[in-house]
Order: C-alpha cells, then sequence, then structure tokens
C-alpha cells in the first residue's frame, strides 16, 4: 500500500497528507478491532471468527478496488480501510489463541515463531510486493490481490479447518456443533455422535469472560514492555523510506523498497529458530510438558532470561543505524537492520510467551490486549518521530528511542522476575477461596459464582474434583 500512496492521491483527487490520514485510521482500528473479535473467539470458537474476519477483510477490498476516480470517494475509502483493518489484525490474534489450543507451554515456542513471520516479515516484504502490483496492475491491482488472497483464506478455512477452542472441542474428542464443524473433516475426523458428546454439549455455549487479567500486575508489565518493544520495530520501519530517500538521492522507489528485505530476511530466518530456542529455555528451567503450569515452577525465568540480552541488542544496532544512516556506505544501516531483526524479533516473542502463559484458556483476547497497545504506543512514537528527527537528527533521534525502551523493559523484566511468582500464587489463593465458596453453594443448592478466569482457572485442580464430587452427591 505504501508505494502507491502517490498514485492514490492523484487518482481521486486529493493530497497526501489526506491519503496519509487512511493509514492512521487503519493502525487506529489494528488496535481496536481484537478487542472485539478476541474475546469473541475466547468464547464463540476460532472457526467462526477467522471466517467472519476473513470476509470483512475481503468484502473491504474489493470495495476498495472498485472505487471510483474522484474525491468524494475519499470517506468511503476511509470508513473501507478501517473494515480492512478491522478484519485482517483480528486474525492474528486468533491464530495465538489457536496455537494454545492445540500445544503446551513446553513446546509452543517454536509455532509462535513461525507465526510471528508474518505480523513482522509482512511490514518489510509488502511494500516490494506492492510495488511491483502497483506498477503492473495500477494501485488497484494491489487490492485485487489482498482480495483473491484472503478470499482463498476464507474458502481455505470454510473447508477444512476444525474447531480447536477447547471449552467447545476440550482435547479434540467433543463432536462440536454443526456450524463448528469443517465441510471436508481432513484435519479432524468426526464420527458418529456418541454418550460423551451429548454429555458435553453444554460447552458449546460459553458464558462471555471479561478481560480481568488486564488488572493483574504481571500481566500489565508485559504488555508494557511489548508495546515499548514493537514501538521500537515501527519507529525504525516508519523511517526507512524517509530516512534513505533523503540520505542517498540514487535511490529509486524500488531500490528504497529493497531496503526493507534485511529485516523481512532476518524475521524469516529467526523466527523457527527462535522458537526453537524459547522451547529450550523452558525445558532447561524444569519446565514440565503437561498443559498447566505449576505454581512452584520458576516461569519468570523460565521465559524471561534472555530478554535483557535481546533488548540490550536492540538497542544498540538501532542506535548503529540511526548514527550510519546517511553518514556512511549504504550497506553499513542495512547491516544494522538485520542484526535489529533477530533481537527485535526475540524481545517480542519471549514476552508473547510468558502472556500467554499467564492468561490460559484466553490467547486470542490477551494477544488483543497486547495488539491493542502496542498499535497506540506505536501510533504516538511515530506521529513525534518525524518532526523530532528534523530538529535533532538522525543518530540522536533513535539513541533517545532505543534508550528509553531499553530503559523501561530491563527494570519490569526484573521486578517481573522478583515479584511474578508471588502475584501467580495470590491469584490462585484467591481462585481457591472462590472455588470452595461455589462448592458450598452447590452443596446448598444456591448459584455459584463463576467469576474464575484465566490463570486463576488453570490451578483449580484440587477444587475440581471437589465439586465433581459435589454435583454427583
Amino acid at each position: 500500500y505504501f508505494p502507491a500512496l502517490p498514485d492514490i492521491a492523484q487518482d481521486l483527487g486529493v493530497s497526501i497528507a489526506k491519503v496519509n490520514l487512511t493509514i492512521t485510521s487503519y493502525l487506529v482500528l489494528q488496535g481496536l478491532s481484537p478487542m472485539i473479535f478476541g474475546p469473541m473467539a475466547d468464547t464463540r470458537g476460532r472457526r467462526l471468527v477467522y471466517i467472519i474476519c476473513l470476509v470483512i477483510c475481503t468484502g473491504a477490498c474489493i470495495g476498495m478496488a472498485l472505487l471510483p476516480k474522484n474525491g468524494s470517494t475519499y470517506g468511503l475509502l476511509i470508513f473501507l480501510r478501517c473494515l480492512q483493518s478491522a478484519g485482517s489484525a483480528s486474525t492474528i490474534s486468533i491464530g495465538y489463541g489457536t496455537i494454545t489450543d492445540i500445544t503446551t507451554p513446553a513446546e509452543r515456542g517454536l509455532l509462535t515463531g513461525i507465526m510471528t513471520i508474518g505480523p513482522y516479515a509482512g511490514p518489510a516484504i509488502g511494500p516490494i510486493i506492492g510495488g511491483i502490483l502497483a506498477g503492473a496492475f495500477g494501485w488497484r491491482g494491489i487490492f485485487w490481490f489482498m482480495a483473491a488472497f484472503s478470499g482463498a483464506l476464507a474458502v481455505t478455512i470454510t473447508l477444512f479447518l476444525p474447531e480447536t477452542l477447547r471449552v467447545i472441542v476440550q482435547a479434540g474428542d467433543v463432536r462440536p456443533p454443526a456450524h463448528l464443524r469443517p465441510i471436508i473433516p481432513v484435519l479432524a475426523k468426526y464420527g458418529p455422535k456418541t454418550a460423551k458428546d451429548s454429555a458435553a454439549a453444554p460447552r458449546v455455549k460459553p458464558k462471555s469472560r471479561r478481560p480481568v487479567f488486564l488488572t493483574w500486575p504481571d500481566t500489565l508489565l508485559m504488555l508494557v514492555c511489548n508495546a515499548c518493544s514493537s514501538a521500537l520495530f515501527q519507529a525504525l520501519m516508519s523511517s526507512i523510506s524517509t530516512v534513505f530517500d533523503e540520505s542517498y538521492g540514487y535511490l529509486t522507489q524500488t531500490t528504497i523498497g529493497l531496503c526493507f528485505l534485511p529485516v523481512g530476511v532476518a524475521t524469516c530466518f529467526s523466527s523457527p529458530l527462535l522458537g526453537r530456542l524459547i522451547d529450550h529455555e523452558y525445558r532447561r528451567a524444569g519446565g514440565s510438558r503437561g498443559e498447566k503450569v505449576s505454581l512452584d515452577f520458576d516461569l519468570e525465568k523460565a521465559r524471561l532470561r534472555l530478554v535483557p540480552l535481546c533488548v540490550v541488542g536492540a538497542a544498540l544496532t538501532t542506535v548503529g543505524y540511526g548514527w550510519t544512516v546517511g553518514r556512511t556506505s549504504i550497506a553499513a544501516p542495512l547491516v544494522f537492520t538485520f542484526f535489529y531483526g533477530f533481537m527485535g524479533l526475540g524481545t517480542n516473542n519471549f514476552i508473547q510467551q510468558i502472556l500467554m502463559d499467564l492468561v490460559p484458556g484466553q490467547g486470542a483476547s490477551v494477544t488483543a490486549a497486547n495488539n491493542l497497545f502496542r498499535c497506540l504506543l506505536a501510533a504516538a512514537v511515530v506521529s513525534f518521530q518525524d518532526p523530532l528527527r528534523k530538529a535533532i537528527g538522525n543518530g540522536w533521534l533513535f539513541t533517545l528511542i532505543a534508550g528509553l525502551v531499553a530503559g523501561i523493559i530491563i527494570p519490569i523484566v526484573f521486578v517481573e522476575r522478583r515479584m511474578g511468582g508471588r502475584w501467580r500464587r495470590r491469584r490462585a489463593e484467591r481462585s481457591q477461596l472462590r472455588a470452595d465458596a461455589n462448592v458450598q453453594k452447590e452443596m446448598e443448592g444456591a448459584p455459584q459464582d463463576t467469576e474464575v478466569q484465566g490463570t486463576e482457572a488453570s490451578h483449580e485442580t484440587g477444587s475440581s474434583e471437589r465439586r465433581e464430587h459435589a454435583v454427583k452427591a
């Protein structure tokens, strides 16, 4: 989309500044929409929300491809960009939720690493593909391509993807309702309905969950850390086009697009490696392969031990980029962006892992909250970045941003490692008391308190047995 901004402005008869507002509106909805679709996916099913989001995205892309050539359609462009963002951005949070459904904490790292290739390599590779499509077919070709791609994904999911949400299918052995079953059940073959399916039928209508994890101190601290790391990524990525164009006058629009490649290549190569490293760190700390994280296990050490190293590496490579761009050969800043791709992605992946561990069963919701924090902070950083760059220069700008990010994340990580276990145990104790009260209410015939969520619910093994005994009684 970025390479086609001048063509869109000329075709619709509006200014570049107005077209830039379509980027702002996209970022705003990118942060807000997963807060709606993420919790929906955690309660109503992954498959249904996947299809809804992709249909919205496909329809918005078709609408933008068919926009007529006049300035009166500018408002419609803004609206359709918001719809496109709402549909596409939400699938990321649902994807992380799907990973939590089908993996245990000990084996989650590799799949999460592969999943991050899209969100982080996309901003690097997307401008290159967009430039090629715009050059060959005009700017509308970009949206026809995205409509075809998202439409194909929607059809594929409708045909083949089984439901994975645990509260609906448990461990995959409970038959979901018809609208949550794939048309061609290759990945999940459902046999005739059994007595177990009938007994589990009430599970297909789970109650909505409030995002109480936003009140937990450890979750909030990790959301702030990930937002800071993502803001550093956006600051670097959003500067490449402008800074390289000003610093190296011989570059064309196509070659400027190629300057995004080092980050994209680094992301593609590092994602699987980082995933294996995350799993190795978990096992190294003594983590079991079970689905639940023991309260005695040092989860914070397993997930955060290497984060300070990654943050320092990301900060140093960002500073190197700022002081070399325009002052040396073009190769130097590109090398720094390549190594930033490794370090920045490492920071985000480790923090994303502990967030999913802290809020089990609500992977889509916590990722949606993470996305909201990231987008809001990134939008703030990008908004003041260019005026500040013109005032103090590239070197001092990126030194300032990198220093602030490192100065925030590293102390928070040390606080989390010291206090995180205590916070988790306190939540488990409160959950235990609430569960015991529910057992007493069941025995007395009174309605029970169902407000047990996330990590609290994941540590209720003892009280669950008592509840089953009470129900039988």
